[in-house]
């Protein structure tokens, strides 16, 4: 255990980052050094690591007169980690930082302009999703989306549930108190919990402040924890559990109705049958001569979205 003190005025909102970790030792010196070369004045950083056993520690000690604690010790997975962090640092403003992921250039002045701006109590911006050599990936670039925007046929809060609505987690930042208020992550999920908590979040009325600027990178590798997304689909499966009583009785009737169109296989037909139909005939229109092509309004060319986000039907 190491603790390095901080002297010096205060220039900005203080700015604490957790990482937590376990055998991320390929990763976690990118992830470290995206933290401490951000520039920014006002950072207490702390690194929480569950026992590594591989080269993780090495690479903590040789950046720990930057780090203002780190640990490495046996803890109960990734949110008690998270937890631990919490219950340390004293920064206005929090965010995590998974091991094998990294922040762009930028992020922590763009984190906080937007806080600053808007008066959010939270704020999420965009994320790109590399390999483990940097180079994009299919999924390309994450933007985060009002949950309004999610919402479908049958208009209602609903589908922030349904679609288990989310902003890009490592381009997310908190201010102090959301957690003070709602509590931390909750420690019987390992998964999806950082879904469940912005949905805590959000029908409890705290919406997020969201930009367009790229904050953060997501690198996937064979080892991460969402390789397999089974684990997460259990965890999402119990998100009824939690928030169906946060809708009002129209709303749960809503998701009742939409659960009914679910089973008739009316979203699947839409989206695999509809949808590549009206993109095929924006297509055809597109080579129609414009003095006898008929106007076409842009929804119907049925264009989607290349990022990652919620679930979709």
């Amino acid at each position: 255990m190491y603790q390095r003190s901080y002297t010096g005025p205060p220039l900005a909102p203080k700015l604490s980052i957790i990482t937590p970790s376990l055998n991320q030792g390929p990763f976690i010196e990118r992830a470290i050094t995206s933290v401490l070369d951000q520039g920014y004045e006002n950072l207490e950083y702390v690194i929480v690591d569950g026992g590594s056993d591989d080269e993780t520690v090495d690479v903590i000690r040789r950046y720990e007169d930057r780090i203002d604690w780190w640990v490495s010790e046996p803890d109960e997975g990734q949110t008690d980690a998270i937890n631990k962090g919490l219950e340390r640092v004293s920064g206005d403003v929090v965010a995590y930082l998974n091991s094998d992921d990294y922040y762009l250039p930028g992020a922590f002045d763009t984190a906080i302009g937007a806080l600053e701006r808007s008066g959010a109590r939270w704020m999420s911006g965009a994320s790109i999703e590399v390999d483990e050599e940097d180079r994009p990936l299919g999924a390309g670039e994450w933007i985060p989306r009002h949950p309004r925007e999610y919402e479908d046929l049958i208009k209602g809060r609903q589908w922030w549930l349904l679609t288990c609505w989310c902003v890009p987690q490592p381009s997310s930042f908190w201010r102090r108190d959301v957690f003070e208020e709602f509590g931390p992550f909750r420690r019987d999920m390992h998964f999806a919990f950082d879904a469940e908590f912005m949905l805590r979040l959000a029908y409890a009325g705290a919406l997020p402040e969201l930009v367009t600027e790229r904050m953060s990178a997501r690198v996937t590798h064979a080892q991460q924890k969402s390789a397999d997304m089974e684990p997460f689909y259990e965890e999402i499966a119990r998100f009824r559990e939690y928030f169906a009583p946060a809708l009002t009785p129209r709303e749960r009737r809503r998701m009742r109705a939409i659960d009914v169109l679910r089973g008739t296989g009316f979203f699947w037909l839409r989206r695999n049958v509809y949808y590549p139909l009206l993109r095929l005939g924006g297509r055809i229109l597109d080579r129609v001569p414009d003095r006898v092509r008929p106007p076409i309004r842009h929804r119907d060319r049925g264009v989607t979205h290349s990022h990652k986000g919620p679930i979709q039907f």
